[in-house]
């Protein structure tokens, strides 16, 4: 039976019933029209001979258009059924995936600070070895706060009420503060060049928003740069500060992103591959916490790729109007 099941199983799929029921309406709209204009010449030889109200040698036309426009109808509630369908099986794979990755990365971190534990409590070693594992330990746990974090952060954010904590931030500052501590983080894994373009001698851009977002967002573009660029690749930062807006450039010589790609990568749960050589394990939420936090504040976020292997750009900008530049 589950061989049959396979075999056969194309016949159950939603697109071959759709398009069974576009064939069917198609094929009964025919044969009423043909039996119209067979019969119409007959019927109307027949209402020739015998008195007739002028009613009702006009309505059968009337009757015809009503039907056409009750089988539009139709046809569009079967359209809009079908596309609603397919993009529950499409969220709900993403779903699936998103369980799937997301149980990885907790693992990973979780098997990692439970194997430093029990070496630090079974084996006596010395300061430095422990100073070591320690150290091992603590980044798993910031790499676990991380992912918990995003997850709360893009539940919050899809809620639509959440309203983060509002305070004064310089965005200058903070974006040189987030690739200094990438900087830091990667050592000499990739080549980093930061190059700013200040127009002022105060070098500050101050909007009113949550700090620990912002945060984020610079945080998850400098580790996708990271992640989807090869070792010894290169990172490319650009900050842009004018009188009427500041803007954040960040490029990558890595694997890119297919066109079709350009379109989904924000949204949540969406991951794009690139191409097979490089595997990259993640949530899916990075890009789409990033959009949603520039964009709740007064900002804006794209992405730019002129295909696979040619590397990938991301575009952050606050314009002036909805952020004042003080001092």
């Amino acid at each position: 039976m589950k061989i049959i099941a396979k075999r056969f199983g194309w016949l159950v799929h939603p697109i071959t019933v759709f398009v069974g029921a576009q064939i069917c309406w198609a094929l009964l709209v025919f044969t009423w029209i043909w039996w119209y204009f067979d019969r119409e010449q007959t019927i109307s030889a027949i209402l020739g001979k015998v008195p007739t109200p002028p009613e009702l040698q006009t309505g059968q036309w009337v009757i015809l258009l009503q039907g056409g426009i009750l089988l539009a109808l139709i046809l569009l509630g079967l359209l809009m059924t079908f596309i609603s369908q397919r993009k529950q099986v499409r969220l709900n794979r993403l779903h699936e995936s998103f369980l799937s990755n997301i149980t990885h990365e907790l693992k990973t971190p979780i098997a990692s600070i439970r194997l430093a534990t029990e070496t630090l409590l079974l084996r006596e070693l010395p300061a430095d070895a422990q100073k070591k594992f320690l150290g091992r330990t603590l980044s798993e746990c910031l790499r676990l706060q991380n992912l918990v974090d995003s997850i709360l952060v893009a539940a919050r954010l899809e809620s639509k009420s959440y309203s983060g904590a509002k305070e004064s931030i310089d965005l200058v500052a903070l974006v040189e503060n987030a690739v200094e501590n990438f900087r830091e983080r990667i050592g000499q894994q990739r080549q980093i060049h930061f190059e700013k373009t200040y127009s002022f001698k105060k070098n500050e851009f101050y909007i009113d928003g949550d700090s620990i977002q912002l945060q984020m967002v610079f945080d998850n573009l400098l580790s996708n740069a990271f992640k989807y660029t090869n070792d010894q690749g290169k990172i490319t930062i650009v900050s842009t500060l004018n009188n009427k807006s500041f803007q954040v450039d960040i490029a990558d010589d890595g694997v890119g992103i297919e066109k079709d790609a350009l379109k989904k990568i924000f949204e949540k749960f969406y991951r794009a591959e690139g191409t097979a050589r490089i595997r990259v394990q993640g949530s899916g939420l990075g890009l789409f916490i990033a959009r949603s936090v520039v964009i709740a504040h007064g900002g804006t976020l794209t992405a730019e790729s002129d295909g696979p292997e040619k590397g990938a750009r991301f575009h952050v900008g606050f314009e002036g109007k909805i952020a004042a530049r003080r001092g």
